[in-house]
């Protein structure tokens, strides 16, 4: 069971959301908030691999 320490630092952590300050922080749960920002951000703005592989496959046919 978790004591009141634990129960807070649990829902300190459970409220943070991005911010761009969490790339230079020291803190290890904002570090990776950031990373997982970055790479949720990149996937939504380059797509998939599927869907990258599948353009190039169609481009083939049109040629």
């Amino acid at each position: 069971m978790l004591d009141k320490t634990d129960k807070q630092r649990v829902e300190e952590m459970a409220t943070k959301s991005y911010q761009p300050s969490y790339y230079k922080s020291e803190n290890e749960t904002e570090k990776g908030i950031a990373v997982t920002h970055e790479q949720v951000s990149d996937t939504l703005t380059e797509g998939t691999i599927e869907n990258k592989n599948e353009a190039k496959l169609i481009k083939k046919k049109d040629k």
